[in-house]
């Protein structure tokens, strides 16, 4: 067997390792589907403010390295900052200037590298390696997501927008146009940036769900431990403290408060037990962030998933894969659904704003008869990430030399 060739990746999330975010879920499974590959070991240089030095630490083969925030934790400490949550305001200020000191240190290295991957839609690292003099390897891009359609959406609402779009229009073509390839959760975000910014090469790659089941049995296991199939239950996974996840929280609090308690179960993961002090009905469970094997437990007994996120967003939400990975019907707005294959439709109920959530939510409690509990097409882990064969092939041949990328690889995928 031939040794391993190494992949370098960076990314400014402090620690995607957790996956307690939809764009975690994304990095940590692309990277660690490469490394189980055996033929390329993963190295991910990572930022994060709550480190002083820098920490390394292995997880699914992946080996991270964790790179002080030295500019916002010097401004934090001269400001008295102590709102240190992701993208708090002074780390958006100082975000670049921190990302500008990780690529000069690390500048030798990027010069050695034959290939670098980078995941994130506010990055330049690329760029910036770039002006420091490093040697250019080949630069495979993830933005997470077409953030700009997001953007140009909100600025066609709000005037107000329109410079925060265009800068990020003006920074967004300086990593996309440096890039070999970008990766796209979707089809629809692939083809907006297309039209946007004209990358060399973009390819899909769908996100991985953050939860499944290594089999059906592990499945069935974690299904058993339902003991109340009376009444339906309902999820939402509510994993990061965005905007559309917030107000996903607060308009599901809403509309099941006016329920009868004895009619529903609804359970709410994620940061959000500040919320607690809106919920008026016992049936409402705010758990807070619980362990991946919870989070299977929780998904296998419950009946419905819902999203109703009524705000534009991009990319495609990983709730709603996570839901229907694990074979839940699905409440979710038209948002929700961007970039999903029509094969799913038959399982998800689409509302458009809050009075339709609540229509079809009290139609499901209406109807739901005792002791139905049908799941469908629950998919095992093996099954879910096939979508990245392609690119660990890729990954593979690029590392050997073989230039499989930049010739036509993927032209018979798109």
């Amino acid at each position: 067997m031939k040794a391993s060739t190494i992949l370098l990746a960076y990314t400014y999330f402090k620690q995607p390792w957790n996956m307690s975010s939809g764009d975690e879920v994304r990095i940590h499974s692309i990277l660690s589907n490469i490394a189980k590959s055996h033929r390329v070991k993963v190295i991910v240089f990572n930022i994060s403010p709550f480190v002083e030095g820098f920490e390394s630490k292995a997880v699914d083969d992946v080996i991270y390295i964790t790179l002080p925030r030295r500019f916002y934790t010097l401004v934090s400490r001269i400001t008295k900052w102590n709102k240190h949550y992701d993208y708090n305001p002074l780390m958006k200020i100082t975000h670049y200037i921190d990302e500008l000191l990780v690529a000069y240190k690390l500048r030798s290295l990027l010069s050695r590298a034959r290939i670098l991957m980078i995941f994130g839609t506010m990055s330049l690292f690329s760029f910036m390696a770039r002006c420091l003099g490093a040697r250019r390897p080949l630069i495979i891009y993830d933005p997470l997501a077409n953030y700009a359609q997001t953007l140009y959406v909100v600025s066609r609402k709000n005037l107000l927008k329109i410079p925060r779009y265009g800068l990020y229009l003006a920074l967004q073509k300086l990593e996309i146009r440096g890039a070999d390839i970008v990766l796209y959760p979707s089809r629809i975000d692939l083809e907006n940036a297309q039209r946007m910014f004209k990358p060399k090469k973009a390819i899909v790659i769908p996100n991985p769900a953050p939860v499944c089941y290594e089999s059906i049995e592990e499945y069935m296991k974690y299904r058993s431990k339902r003991i109340d199939n009376d009444r339906p239950y309902f999820i939402l996974l509510a994993g990061g403290r965005w905007r559309a996840n917030e107000e996903a929280v607060k308009i599901t609090i809403e509309v099941f408060n006016d329920l009868p308690s004895e009619k529903f179960k609804l359970i709410i993961t994620g940061p959000w037990q500040d919320m607690e002090k809106y919920v008026k009905n016992p049936s409402i469970e705010l758990l807070g962030v619980v362990p991946r094997e919870k989070l299977k437990e929780l998904l296998a007994i419950s009946d419905y998933g819902l999203s109703p996120v009524f705000s534009h967003s991009a990319g495609t939400f990983v709730k709603v894969l996570t839901y229907l990975s694990a074979g839940l019907r699905v409440i979710a707005s038209q948002y929700s659904v961007i970039g999903l294959d029509t094969a799913y439709y038959s399982r998800i109920h689409v509302v458009r704003d809050k009075e339709e959530f609540s229509r079809r939510v009290r139609e499901i409690i209406e109807s739901y008869k005792p002791g139905e509990s049908e799941k469908l097409q629950v998919k095992a882990c093996s099954e879910l990430y096939r979508d990245l064969d392609n690119l660990i092939a890729l990954v593979v041949a690029e590392s050997e030399g073989k230039h499989l990328g930049i010739t036509g690889f993927y032209d018979g995928i798109l």
